[in-house]
C-alpha cells in the first residue's frame, strides 16, 4: 500500500492538520500515523477505513486505485 502514505499524507497536508490532529480524532498514535504515512508499516483495513471516513474518501482513492 505504498500509495497509501502518501495519499494520506497529502489529505492531512491539504487541510492544514497536524499529525496530532489527526491522531486525537482517530484515537491512533502520531508516531504510528507517521509510520503509515513513511510507508513503514501498512494499515489494517479497519484502520484504513478511519482514514477513508475522516477524509471523505472512498478505500480505493486512499489505495491510490481512483
Amino acid at each position: 500500500m505504498t500509495k497509501f502514505g502518501s495519499n494520506i499524507k497529502k489529505l492531512r497536508e491539504n487541510r492544514g492538520l497536524s499529525l496530532s490532529d489527526v491522531a486525537e480524532k482517530l484515537g491512533i498514535t502520531k508516531g504510528l500515523i507517521s509510520k503509515y504515512e513513511n510507508n513503514l508499516v501498512d494499515p489494517s483495513l479497519s484502520t484504513a477505513a478511519k482514514f477513508a471516513e475522516f477524509y471523505s474518501v472512498s478505500l480505493d482513492c486512499l489505495a491510490g486505485l481512483k
